[in-house]
């Protein structure tokens, strides 16, 4: 049987190996799941939130060796990691108890009161119609939040824990099966967090995980699924939706992001640079919001580069395991070529590097897949590092006349995740706000995400919804029941 091979981006070892599925597992696993996927679908909510208040719990035990294993398979500086599972504790912990709330069946129409109405709500039923005819109404509307089937969860390596999380758990509480299908860079913390869901109480059939490069992600869409949840590039979602629709298979599509930061000429400078900094380099820029394009005022360009450049030059690259480590390596060589391919592409269409620019080849460095951080000036709005996805430590600072411009210049991408703006202006917050195309807007900030808020993109960044009750309903049909008891042989309107 064909081996995956996991690999350690910071030295290039080999950390062990996992079976990569066939195409009769992968049918096998589907119609397992979809045989499960009827008595799963029965179990109380109740039931069901207690079952993630448990992984909850042992995510909060397992975080330094499930923060550990993530640094080891790709290259997330340790503290980084341990942060990213202690954040899936709590997002856990939200979905488990909002889904109890938010999934149970809504009275939207009785022959009672409104204000009897709102109190039967308030009970927060889970059969509203049987709870109703048993209260002798006898006219009713329901709306009732089913479960869609089987949940193929095709997930990325930049946050193996939380990525697979924000699907899985939702659409478990939902009632549905799930079969994860994670990045071949992460199958050992894949298979360590599955082991995490099997101990706090889901059924194996009802969870399961497989393993294989892109043909077992195509082989799995296409397989007996109800519903697809990708998280990764456009490029590939676009296929996704492509052969979904084909067969009216429902899907929800994270995809790439070119994030854009606005540093107005009023802006707190050293506020912009610290948030840009972390925005961009944070897990060695492998994540799909990092701040990747930087369009500042021309007024105040050359200070915000200086101390933008200060800055960077004092990130610590090395061993992602160490203490004090800024930036890790890239998650695998594939990465890195294709990060060194752009930012030559860069150089060779007019960007100038004032900081970084090289992959780093020093002995500590030599076997692992570093690359410096780097600063790229004297950009253009047609350069390739700025309307393609960078998925790395590299930052391009383009100079407009006016905080109009940046905003035209930030709109001009395919691509619409989130977007940021530093100003002291409420006028500027206030424009920004309404004019950037993005699916999250950061005034004086980067990268928050409550776990109430909905986590969505626009244009060629996704479809769908991830995070907060709106993420919960994802993963649903809603179906409308109109109950009528009474004995009258007519209705208003019929003939």
């Amino acid at each position: 049987m064909a081996k995956l091979r996991s690999i350690n981006p910071s030295n290039g070892k080999e950390l062990g190996s996992v079976n990569i599925v066939t195409k009769i597992k992968v049918e096998e696993t589907a119609d397992r799941a979809q045989k499960a996927f009827k008595s799963w679908r029965e179990v109380p909510l109740a039931k069901k939130e207690k079952t993630m208040l448990k992984l909850a719990e042992l995510l909060k035990k397992n975080s330094k060796r499930l923060g550990e294993l993530i640094t080891k398979e790709m290259g997330k500086p340790l503290k980084e990691a341990v942060e990213e599972v202690a954040f899936d504790e709590e997002l856990v912990k939200y979905f488990a108890k909002e889904g109890v709330d938010v999934l149970r069946d809504e009275v939207i129409d009785t022959k009672i009161t409104k204000t009897e109405l709102n109190k039967i709500n308030k009970l927060k039923i889970q059969d509203a119609v049987d709870y109703l005819i048993k209260k002798n109404i006898k006219v009713c509307s329901v709306i009732r939040y089913d479960p869609v089937g089987v949940v193929a969860s095709i997930k990325p390596w930049n946050f193996p824990v939380d990525s697979a999380l924000l699907s899985v758990v939702p659409a478990l509480m939902a009632g549905n099966c799930v079969i994860l299908k994670p990045s071949e860079n992460v199958p050992l913390v894949s298979n360590e967090l599955a082991k995490l869901i099997w101990q706090a109480g889901v059924p194996k059939e009802v969870f399961q995980i497989i393993h294989g490069r892109a043909q077992v992600g195509s082989m799995l869409v296409d397989s007996n699924i109800n519903m697809v949840s990708f998280t990764g590039s456009t490029e590939v979602g676009r296929d996704i939706a492509e052969r979904c629709s084909k067969r009216f298979v429902k899907y929800s599509l994270e995809m790439g992001g070119s994030s854009p930061a606005i540093v107005c000429s009023d802006a707190d400078l050293d506020l912009a640079v610290n948030g840009i900094l972390w925005g961009r380099f944070n897990n060695c820029g492998q994540v799909c919001n990092a701040i990747k394009r930087v369009f500042v005022v021309s007024s105040v360009a050359q200070a915000f580069t200086d101390k933008l450049a200060k800055r960077m030059e004092e990130l610590v690259v090395g061993d992602p395991m160490e203490k004090d480590i800024n930036v890790g390596p890239l998650a695998s060589e594939k990465q890195l070529k294709k990060l060194q391919d752009q930012v030559t592409r860069g150089v060779i269409q007019g960007g100038r590097i004032i900081v970084g620019g090289r992959r780093m080849r020093e002995e500590e460095f030599a076997n692992g897949y570093y690359h410096e951080p780097t600063l790229m000036i004297n950009i253009n709005t047609k350069n390739p590092v700025m309307h393609e996805e960078v998925f790395g430590p590299v930052l391009p600072v383009c100079t407009v006349d006016t905080f109009e411009k940046a905003i035209k210049y930030a709109n001009q991408s395919k691509y619409g995740l989130t977007a940021s703006v530093f100003t002291k202006s409420k006028i500027n917050a206030k424009k920004a706000i309404k004019e950037l195309e993005a699916g999250s807007i950061y005034v004086n900030d980067v990268s928050v995400i409550p776990l109430e808020a909905p986590w969505c993109g626009v244009k060629d960044s996704g479809v769908g919804v991830g995070g907060g009750k709106h993420g919960i309903w994802e993963y649903v049909h809603k179906k409308h029941v109109h109950v009528n008891l009474d004995n009258i042989k007519t209705r208003d309107g019929w003939f």
